[in-house]
């Protein structure tokens, strides 16, 4: 595991300094990144190791981008999906409410195309009994019992 926090020893104090170092660079360059070097940031660094200010501008910059939706960046959504189930996992709703309107809309449509992929059962099908039904009316039209 990373500990670029230190655990206490005489690098913790460098550990400490690249990591901010690190940060002000992605900060600096978030406008001229590609899609592909943001959908390249680690999950785990986002959410467990960069600071709050850093996660809140990325995930602002990924959701403007609509990372994942669109069709230039559409073959970033499984990675863009792994971010949103991270984002979900590691950190506080308290995060979430603190990102603007769109980048919240952008998360929960990552969270919705999550569950339509991984749930056992449909999510885009409104009327899932439409089958039933339609074999019960033609069962009762037909004078028979259900």
């Amino acid at each position: 595991r990373l500990r670029p926090r230190g655990v206490g020893g005489p690098g913790a104090s460098t550990n400490a300094r690249v990591m901010e170092v690190l940060q002000q660079r992605i900060v600096d360059g978030l406008r001229g990144c590609s899609e592909e070097d943001l959908a390249r940031l680690d999950s785990y660094y986002i959410c467990r190791l960069s600071s709050e200010n850093v996660r809140l501008t990325v995930v602002a910059r990924m959701a403007e981008l609509d990372m994942g939706f669109r069709e230039k960046t559409k073959q970033y959504l499984p990675l863009m999906l792994r971010l949103q189930e991270s984002i979900q996992r590691e950190l506080p709703d308290c995060f979430r409410w603190s990102l603007p309107r769109g980048a919240r809309d952008w998360l929960e449509r990552l969270k919705m195309r999550r569950l339509q992929e991984t749930a056992p059962w449909s999510l885009g099908d409104q009327d899932i009994f439409s089958t039933a039904r339609a074999r019960l009316r033609s069962s009762r039209a037909d004078g028979g019992a259900p």
